[in-house]
């Protein structure tokens, strides 16, 4: 007769003043940086045209505005998302060759192209503006859309540069080498192993890049010349009639341009990694 297994001792586990602590402390942080933006989302339903919290009147009418109606603002935002796009396609495009000429042999030419693209994020963005604000008025292109697109591609194309680095470096080298030894050219090899394993990565360059450049104001005022105004400068020009709700709205579509990339970079990329986790360690 087998014998009746015995029950399991249950582990109860008594939370330490260390773990109450440190979980304290993080529920302080997120309160801490939760707070600015739920105040700043109520903000923006004020009924007036004064931006105050709690709310007073609450209304829609503010995003209607800035969505629909107002033109000075729907034009910013419709600047703003043409600019972002564009110059995180062409800084993608730049970034892809030399991540890939890195990954397969790091010449010196591969190397000064990859601390080309990576030494204008390095730099103060006050600095970076000033130098293309003076490129652009010797080139005769200040004040134009072009230049904004330009400016943003060589000032963001460092993060698609890391990201696409990130993605081939996961490539396995003994998927290629048999698919060399079966015949495969290196065209077919690229199309049928490296580009699906790297599309991911090279997405979560294009969203980071986009957001950046969506939330990019220092550049953009220096080689606008106050010919244009995206949202962030629009906000900026606001400030001289005060604080209006609309301005908040703004904020708000910030915050979900973010939300958004991120959340696509999280559903389909590789995030921690992207973020510097160690994948021998998860």
């Amino acid at each position: 007769m087998i014998p009746a297994p015995r029950p399991r001792a249950r582990i109860r586990l008594r939370p330490t003043p260390g773990g109450v602590a440190g979980w304290l402390y993080l529920a302080w942080c997120a309160v801490f940086v939760a707070a600015p933006i739920l105040v700043v989302c109520a903000s923006a339903l004020n009924g007036g045209r004064s931006m105050l919290f709690p709310p007073q009147d609450p209304t829609l009418d503010r995003f209607v505005e800035f969505f629909v109606t107002d033109e000075v603002w729907t034009r910013a935002l419709r600047l703003s998302a043409i600019i972002a796009v564009s110059s995180a396609a062409l800084a993608t495009a730049l970034a892809w060759p030399v991540a890939y000429g890195l990954w397969r042999g790091a010449s010196r030419l591969s190397k000064a192209l990859g601390a080309g693209l990576a030494m204008p994020f390095a730099l103060p963005p006050i600095v970076f503006g000033v130098g293309l604000g003076f490129l652009w008025v010797f080139a005769g292109l200040i004040g134009t859309v072009e230049a904004a697109i330009l400016s943003h591609a060589a000032l963001h194309a460092a993060l698609p540069l890391a990201t696409i680095s990130i993605g081939l470096q996961s490539v396995e080298r003994a998927h290629l080498d048999a698919a060399a030894t079966l015949g495969a050219t290196e065209r077919v090899i690229f199309r049928t192993i490296i580009l699906p394993q790297t599309i991911p990565y090279t997405a979560s360059g294009f969203f980071f890049a986009l957001v950046l450049s969506f939330n990019e104001f220092i550049v953009t005022f220096f080689v606008s010349a106050s010919a244009y105004s995206t949202v962030t400068l629009q906000i900026f020009n606001s400030l001289r009639n005060g604080f209006t709700p609309t301005m908040a709205v703004g904020a708000i579509a910030f915050i979900l341009t973010s939300v958004l990339a991120f959340g696509l970079v999280a559903r389909f990329g590789d995030l921690p990694r992207l973020m510097g986790a160690d994948p021998a360690r998860r």
